[in-house]
């Protein structure tokens, strides 16, 4: 079994060897992590501005799903409860991909999965009217947010999200969603 673990590592680490790494991170996503990643990319991708902007965007609403949704949480020291998971960036000769991940339980997944692909059947209009949409209406009492992070996502990178979901056990997958952003 521990071997099994380090050939995993090891498969990881291959296959993010030969990609040009911004990023790569895995662990609680609060506050100052956000803030350092947050100012990491920005000193990177500074030229053009305006792509260095919208990867920021893209990136902060993705760690930002993490720190509020992800099934894994960390305490700390003050007591608060940050969702855990994982963020690379990385560059292309085309683009900037983003790959975020988190645990997610079992009973929401359909629901993300059919948001996600409902967003990837609208153009750029059709989601403009989907986020006026979705700011108007209420806010459900277990929902942190405006429920606007993927729509955003979609809206800043003109590209559509990639999805993919694993099974981890009875209650939780490991859901990732994988964005583009054009150079």
């Amino acid at each position: 079994m521990e071997k099994q673990k380090y050939d995993n590592l090891v498969d990881f680490y291959s296959s993010m060897r030969n990609r040009d790494i911004i990023v790569y991170y895995k662990g609680p996503f609060d506050e100052i992590i956000l803030s350092e990643i947050g100012t990491k990319i920005r000193n990177k991708v500074f030229d053009p501005p305006k792509i260095g902007n919208r990867l920021f965007s893209v990136f902060m609403e993705l760690a930002q799903n993490i720190a509020l949704y992800s099934a894994e949480k960390n305490q700390l020291e003050s007591g608060a409860k940050w969702g855990v998971g994982t963020i690379a960036v990385y560059e292309t000769e085309t683009s900037f991909t983003l790959v975020s991940g988190n645990l997610v339980k079992n009973e929401v997944l359909e629901q993300i999965v059919s948001k996600c692909e409902e967003i990837n059947t609208l153009d750029h209009d059709g989601l403009r009217a989907m986020k006026r949409e979705y700011r108007s209406s209420e806010i459900k009492a277990d929902h942190k947010g405006g429920n606007i992070g993927l729509i955003q996502v979609a809206l800043k990178s003109d590209m559509p999200l990639e999805l993919d979901a694993k099974q981890v056990d009875s209650e939780h997958s490991f859901f990732t969603i994988s964005v583009n952003v054009l150079k």
